[in-house]
């Protein structure tokens, strides 16, 4: 039997909703065989006469008006649309994404079945954006302007979604299809939030996430869906300096993807691989600033790059060497700065070498000469030595360029190196500037002068309670 328009109104009456997808690669024999009736050999059908032609078709009893302006909105789609031109069908292709989301947003109305539709024409929406925003200077638009739009007609969707506290189940397939999709809009959001630039935005997301969820376990979502969460969550943590927070995230998101897959499997599985690599780029270096110390040669089956990488830097922030910690940071700056890890990163380290440097000196010159003081002296020296040719003080002002690296430690400033890591928790002990000396109890064992990172971190940052819910 012929496709016609009578046929694609049978269709809709019958609820086979698959028929309004956008993309030409799935339905583009559909789209060209309306777009041919509705053209009718030159003769196009203008706007007002489809809007009549689909009032006619009484829709849902006609008490529907949104559910009109989307079908009209698809077959203005299938008349005008350039099969060659992304940009030359722009605005047909948005206006049909925001009617569609607009159908979606009042839970009186029969709108569950639309439910799909919109996951698979947001699938090829984002991606559309994406690529039209990536050539924003040829079309002479605003940076991120498709992605932003697209954002906010997701955000529509979102906050239309409410709890219903007397439904609360613990079965995910019991719940209402908007309900189901609730996580995979927040990740959407955050996603496109974190690609626009505008990462902040995600607070909101985040927050009212929970309480717009009627499913009583976080652990009841769909498993991908839980790792983007997660993995989303962390990054949004490390780029407000919540060191263990984030890294608490990471790692969970690690773990529940390493449960998908296996080491031996990983080569087979490229969109796993990828996906390991993603979380390991923010994981390691989170983990680095709390003094996790990985198992690199386990990890080097995924991404040997990246481990041999940070392992580089794993070294010699141990070996308490600020400077080679420095020339790691200027060889990877611009990586780090493309992944917002360079500040945080320029913030954290010193302090976290200058740790693992007055601990050599301790146990070296300190324990095992049964003292429990060192000489401000002493501790300037080894500055110099670790800070090497970075040394602030030591710079020619007239030849030398003053940068993010060179410009802020020096072997000077011993005491405040040391009251900044008292302070912090990572040393034990009290400075006495008079006798230039920094003293801390008499012991045998380091671990009583200078806790682990870890420990400190958790001690002075619990974790967000607000999170709580994601381990029940």
């Amino acid at each position: 039997m012929n496709y016609n328009l009578n046929t694609f109104v049978s269709d809709i009456q019958n609820q086979n909703y698959a028929i309004l997808n956008l993309d030409l690669n799935k339905n583009g024999r559909l789209v060209a065989i309306l777009q041919n009736q509705l053209n009718n050999n030159g003769q196009a059908m203008d706007d007002k006469s489809i809007e009549e032609y689909v009032e006619s078709r009484n829709f849902h009893g006609g008490r529907w008006t949104r559910f009109n302006i989307m079908i009209t909105s698809f077959l203005q789609y299938c008349r005008d649309v350039n099969p060659w031109s992304s940009w030359d069908s722009s605005d047909l292709i948005f206006k049909y994404y925001s009617d569609l989301n607009n159908c979606l947003l009042n839970d009186s109305y029969p709108c569950e079945a639309l439910v799909p539709v919109f996951i698979e024409v947001t699938e090829f929406i984002i991606p559309l954006a994406r690529e039209l925003d990536n050539h924003y200077l040829e079309l002479k638009i605003k940076k991120h302007q498709f992605l932003s739009h697209t954002s906010m007609i997701i955000s529509k969707l979102f906050n239309s979604i409410k709890s219903n506290s007397e439904n609360v189940t613990e079965i995910f397939e019991q719940l209402p299809h908007k309900q189901r999709i609730l996580l995979y809009l927040v990740n959407k959001l955050n996603n496109i939030y974190f690609r626009i630039e505008s990462p902040q935005l995600c607070s909101n997301i985040f927050k009212n996430f929970k309480p717009k969820c009627s499913l009583a376990n976080f652990s009841q979502f769909p498993i991908n869906e839980q790792i983007e969460y997660r993995y989303l969550l962390g990054r949004y943590y490390l780029l407000n300096s919540r060191i263990l927070n984030a890294f608490v995230q990471l790692n969970n998101s690690f773990r529940l993807l390493l449960g998908l897959t296996s080491i031996p499997n990983v080569n087979q599985t490229p969109q796993l691989q990828r996906n390991i690599k993603r979380i390991l780029k923010f994981l390691i270096p989170t983990g680095i600033l709390i003094g996790k110390r990985f198992r690199f040669d386990v990890l080097s089956h995924f991404h040997p790059e990246m481990v041999n990488m940070y392992s580089e830097l794993q070294q010699n922030i141990r070996s308490g060497n600020l400077q080679k910690v420095n020339n790691w940071l200027k060889l990877y700056q611009a990586d780090l700065l493309e992944a917002n890890l360079l500040l945080i990163l320029l913030e954290k380290l010193p302090m976290v070498t200058y740790k693992y440097l007055i601990k050599h000196l301790i146990v070296e010159w300190s324990l095992s000469q049964g003292f429990n003081r060192l000489p401000y002296d002493l501790v300037s020296r080894a500055l110099r030595l670790s800070i090497g040719k970075d040394d602030y003080f030591s710079l020619n002002d007239s030849t030398t360029t003053i940068t993010i690296f060179n410009g802020i430690h020096s072997s000077d400033n011993v005491e405040n190196v040391l009251v900044t890591l008292i302070n912090l928790g990572y040393l034990r002990g009290n400075c006495f500037p008079s006798m230039r000396l920094c003293v801390f109890k008499k012991t045998n064992n380091i671990s009583d002068i200078m806790p682990a990172i870890e420990e400190r971190i958790t001690s002075m940052f619990p974790l967000n309670d607000d999170d709580s819910w994601l381990e029940d």
